[in-house]
């Protein structure tokens, strides 16, 4: 077989078929069929060489279909648009080939009229109209992009098909919309499990379903993505099966006011487009593929309501399949629209970690250069993130060499980051306008540019912070005299509707555009700055404009400025008053107020900030945090000078947010140094966030409390972070709760309570501890002097076990409250319990869920009775009758030193109330 061209790169990797369509590949599909062994004389008219044709040859030996396959694929590939069926035409008739030639026109191919009549042919306007079409889709997208610094080209895309299957505790997942903070304009309840997939599958899913509707962050690819489909499809490479390939762009004005399908498919020729037009509504959009690019670029209300909306539903052209491109924030209300339609959902996520180190080491070229690189992404992991987004990494890549010519410090933050971009280029277009080889003296900011520059981007920042106000990523009617310093591209519009093709214009990026918004807002006095922000409050795609905004203020304004700041979130409230009142806001507002002390990058505004927050307690409850929101709260609790408790009850922390909050230093001191309590509970970090956890515990003098219950964490990982724990002489309570742990890997866990002198608290409870377990740790349990609480609530226990514990019990002098909740103890396990624990200092037993029943109580009674120290059991759940209950009773009015005795509420119909009332409220009930 030939081998694929070159230009499709990794998307497909098989021999495409040939167009069974339009007129060219009609007349293909003919020839193809009754050719046979003339194929070498027609390639010679068609301007192959010999070394081409045999090379067809000798690539498939003996196989005639494949060697006429592989010449007019080739043919087309040097050929391109002027591939077309009047050239093959002419070429038969040059080579002398009038039989078939005669054939064809028998066949009546190339002008057959009927398109229903089920066979694969097209009327002659239609398939002149598709010739059309061809000749607008070039093999590039007419994009300017980043040019002039020599970064890489990108070449790698990274497919994902969503499932409806919701994401374990278990799975690590990459996706665009966590690892690159600057792209959560929306959040989603729930992750979904990604399956990777390649072009020839999506060509299936597009084939297959009516809808594929494509996400991806800003500047991941889904208009190269949208753009190749059509080339593709020029190219007889995929998509063969549909006749007619509509590209559309919502960039374009002509499509976005579009009203009728008239607007859709224009054509120069109005008999034509009239034609094609009669022929796709005849057929209702069947044999018809439209690829909508940017269905975020459209209106609220016209994403909704409009000539698109109708054919997303299937109101209008039923039978024509859909692929729609869209960035996050558009994509929940898409899927609504079409759900009827069973829609695909395809996410691009990017580059994956080898991709971003190749398109590194591409860039940089010297090992020396690479090396400073790396350490600098390492050091920095906000920047790091940006990378997984092609054009960003392409940015990070040239303010980076930038800052290195000009002996600056690369770039910490967003702010930076895009001051610095905006900045090299103005001095690019300098150096362009005036042919200085010297430029521009650098500056640090964009208000201390000369005034013609400054001036300039004066102008498009108000464009920018109008085109936020709007929604609005595109436009149109920009004056032409307007300087854009390389900050703006410009691209033609593929359908005009008029004879001359107007331009629409966007900036490089859309965060480009809010750091422009956010510097007009900067320009504005004080009092206008919160006019502004409160016409503007609580809207999603403001929140990267009110960070940037902060990092070029660094908050030194007034407090009304102040007030403004949290009047995007509805709370009129100084930033500088918020930590006396921060209990009462959503907790979000927190997690944004910590990007924005991370921007503005100075640590006596941190420390000014955070210092009045009660208690010293920051609690994240149920909302999800990324990576970058952990490494943000990293840098801001490490820069307070103070010790924190950070509680995170359900909030998706994976093991990549673990290693972002701890990856933060000061003098080589991580976060976790600042930190007294660290609760990470039922968030899936896995045994990776549980490794990096122990590293940092090794050196630790300040934690005293780490609760990791439900954390998805393997037995190996938890015996491995209890031996990182041995030395630790400050952490007083362990709750690895919820995870797993065999009785193969206990040791760790035994060498912890026999080398730690300061843990007084671990909750073993649903680890699945076993018997075999159970006696290796009670082997080491009567050693300890430190403990006082022990929870192994869902191990299960044997007769062995449960003497060996007794024994272990017995010998432990710090021993006090035990949890047996759950573990299947029967008569004979609490008989033999009670038996062996007499003469222990333990005050509270807590026996819950377990299917003990007369023999259990009265053993119980009996340890209640006669026991030095036991203050409270709880035994509630357990199969009692009213002799066991008495029993009980008994034994509370004969030690006065119980205090308690938990029952079930069963229990109450056996207690006689004059008896109840006597015992004073000692007894309670479940």
């Amino acid at each position: 077989m030939a081998s694929t061209d070159s230009e499709i790169g990794k998307f497909v990797a098989a021999r495409p078929t040939c167009e069974a369509y339009s007129g060219t590949g009609a007349v293909i599909n003919h020839f193809s069929a009754n050719l046979g062994s003339d194929w070498k004389r027609l390639g010679r008219k068609l301007q192959l060489s010999k070394t081409d044709l045999d090379g067809i040859e000798v690539a498939n030996p003996q196989v005639l279909e494949d060697q006429i396959s592989d010449l007019f694929h080739l043919w087309k590939k040097r050929n391109g648009r002027h591939a077309t069926a009047e050239a093959l035409i002419a070429a038969a008739q040059s080579a002398g080939l009038d039989d078939l030639i005669t054939t064809v026109h028998e066949a009546n191919l190339a002008l057959a009229s009927d398109a229903s009549s089920g066979e694969k042919k097209l009327p002659f306007s239609v398939s002149e109209y598709v010739e059309y079409l061809k000749g607008r889709y070039g093999s590039d997208l007419p994009l300017t992009g980043l040019r002039g610094e020599a970064v890489p080209v990108v070449k790698h895309v990274s497919l994902s098909l969503v499932t409806n299957d919701d994401v374990t505790a278990e799975e690590e997942m990459r996706d665009s919309w966590i690892m690159w903070e600057a792209v959560q304009d929306t959040a989603r309840p729930t992750k979904k499990k990604k399956k990777p997939i390649d072009m020839k599958e999506v060509e299936k899913l597009i084939i297959n379903s009516r809808v594929v509707v494509v996400e991806g962050a800003p500047g991941i690819g889904k208009s190269c993505l949208a753009w190749k489909l059509g080339v593709y499809w020029k190219n007889g490479e995929l998509l063969t099966h549909y006749p007619l390939l509509a590209f559309l762009r919502f960039r374009d004005s002509s499509v976005q006011s579009a009203q009728y399908l008239s607007h859709l498919f224009p054509h120069p020729d109005p008999k034509t487009q009239a034609a094609v037009l009669n022929w796709i509504k005849r057929n209702h959009g069947d044999h018809c593929l439209l690829v909508l690019d940017g269905y975020d670029e459209l209106s609220s209300g016209a994403q909704t309501d409009s000539i698109f909306s109708r054919i997303v539903e299937g109101d209008l052209l039923p039978k024509a399949h859909l692929v729609v491109t869209s960035r996050s924030s558009a994509v929940a209300r898409l899927l609504d629209l079409c759900k009827t339609q069973e829609p695909r959902h395809i996410e691009i996520l990017g580059f994956t970690e080898a991709q971003v180190k190749e398109y590194v080491c591409q860039a940089f070229k010297k090992v020396e250069q690479l090396r400073a690189f790396e350490e600098y992404l390492e050091c920095h992991p906000l920047v790091q993130g940006l990378m997984y987004v092609p054009l960003n990494s392409a940015i990070v890549v040239h303010v980076y060499r930038i800052n290195r010519d000009r002996g600056r410090p690369a770039p910490r933050t967003m702010t930076e980051l895009y001051t610095a971009l905006v900045l090299s280029l103005v001095y690019r277009n300098h150096r362009k306008r005036t042919r200085d080889s010297v430029g521009m003296e650098p500056v640090d900011s964009v208000s201390d540019l000369a005034s013609p520059y400054r001036d300039g981007i004066k102008r498009m920042a108000g464009l920018a912070y109008h085109g936020c106000e709007e929604d609005k990523l595109v436009f149109h009617n920009v004056s032409t005299s307007m300087e854009t310093f390389g900050l703006m591209e410009s691209v033609r519009e593929l359908h005009p509707l008029g004879e001359t093709s107007s331009m629409s214009c966007n900036f490089l990026h859309k965060t480009l555009q809010e750091y422009l918004a956010a510097y007009h807002i900067s320009l504005q006095p004080s009092c206008e700055q919160v006019n502004i922000l409160e016409n503007l409050s609580k809207r999603p795609q403001m929140k990267m404009v009110c960070r940037f905004l902060t990092g070029l203020t660094k908050l030194q304004g007034t407090n009304d400025w102040c007030s403004s700041m949290w009047g995007l979130f509805g709370y009129p409230v100084s930033l500088l008053t918020y930590a006396q009142r921060y209990h009462a806001i959503d907790v979000g507002c927190l997690t944004e107020v910590l990007h924005w002390l991370y921007e503005i990058h100075q640590p006596a505004v941190v420390k000014k900030v955070l210092a009045g927050i009660n208690k010293k307690e920051l609690v994240f409850e149920g909302i999800t945090l990324s990576p970058f929101d952990c490494y943000v709260l990293g840098y801001c609790v490490l820069s307070s000078g103070a010790e924190w408790m950070l509680v995170f009850n359900r909030c998706e922390i994976r093991s990549k947010g673990v290693e972002m909050l701890l990856t933060y230093k000061e003098r080589g001191r991580s976060a976790l140094s600042c930190l007294r309590r660290l609760r990470l509970w039922e968030n899936p970090i896995n045994d990776r966030g549980a490794q990096c956890i122990g590293e940092a515990m090794k050196n630790n003098n300040c934690l005293t409390e780490l609760e990791l219950s439900t954390g998805g964490i393997t037995s190996a990982a938890l015996n491995q972070l209890c031996v990182s724990l041995h030395g630790n002489n400050t952490l007083t309570s362990l709750d690895i709760s919820h995870n797993t742990l065999k009785d193969a890997d206990i040791l760790g866990l035994k060498q912890l309570l026999t080398k730690n002198r300061s843990l007084t608290q671990l909750n073993l409870g649903l680890c699945g501890i076993g018997p075999a377990g159970l006696k290796e740790l009670c082997s080491t349990l009567h050693k300890n002097t430190t403990l006082i609480a022990l929870q192994l609530a869902g191990s299960t226990f044997d007769l062995q076990s449960v003497e060996a514990l007794g024994l272990a019990i017995k010998g432990n002098k710090s021993l006090s409250d035990l949890n047996l909740t759950k573990c299947c103890l029967d008569d004979s396990s609490i008989v033999r319990l009670c038996q062996s624990i007499m003469e222990c200092h333990l005050k509270v037993l807590n026996i819950c869920s377990n299917p003990f029943a007369r023999q259990g109580a009265l053993a119980v009674a009996q340890l209640m009775k006669t026991h030095e120290y036991i203050e409270q059991v709880w035994a509630w759940n357990a199969d009692m009758h009213h002799e066991s209950v008495c029993c009980l009773l008994d034994a509370m009015r004969a030690n006065q030193r119980v205090k308690k005795l938990l029952l079930n509420s069963s229990c109450r119909d056996l207690i006689d109330t004059t008896e109840l009332a006597s015992l004073k409220g000692r007894v309670v009930f479940n």
